[in-house]
């Protein structure tokens, strides 16, 4: 049997995985909208960005080279959890859809309200930078050697 190209392990990985981690970053989402409030404040992004780094850490650590589709259908659910793609989700399908009926009758297009969680996006942002650092960190073989040399022999 030939080995799986890249692609096909990506597609693997999403039709075996999409779903659970789904649902796991769904159940991050509704922990962690209760941490913080809804403004930029630096601690609340980091606290809330190093707890949904965690399952994408863990993906990217486990499967460094298929991490990818999984981390993002956990964005996804992580997004609905933390009441982002549900509310802002399907106002701005509402918009998307009403938009060519308010340029036949030459009206001016109605600007959305300001975002619901505005630290979402860098909250992502550091999920994905720290998830993507351990699977580099992962593949390295200099990183690899160097946990070698650390580790306590009980000779």
């Amino acid at each position: 049997m030939r080995e799986l190209a890249w692609h096909e392990r990506q597609f693997v990985a999403l039709v075996i995985g999409g779903l659970p981690a789904c649902i796991i970053g769904f159940f991050f989402g509704l922990w962690g909208n209760e941490i913080g409030g809804r403004e930029l404040d630096p601690g609340t992004v980091l606290l809330r960005g190093g707890y949904c780094s965690v399952f994408p850490v863990i993906l990217a650590w486990i499967i460094p080279r298929a991490w990818i589709p999984l981390a993002l259908t956990y964005a996804v659910g992580f997004c609905m959890g933390f009441g982002f793609l549900f509310s802002e989700g399907l106002r701005g399908l509402g918009e998307l859809i009403v938009t060519p009926v308010y340029w036949l009758e030459g009206k001016r297009i109605i600007a959305s309200p300001p975002s619901n969680h505005p630290d979402l996006p860098w909250i992502l942002g550091l999920a994905f930078w720290l998830s993507g650092l351990t699977s580099i960190l992962r593949r390295s073989f200099r990183f690899t050697a160097m946990l070698r040399r650390m580790e306590i022999h009980p000779d």
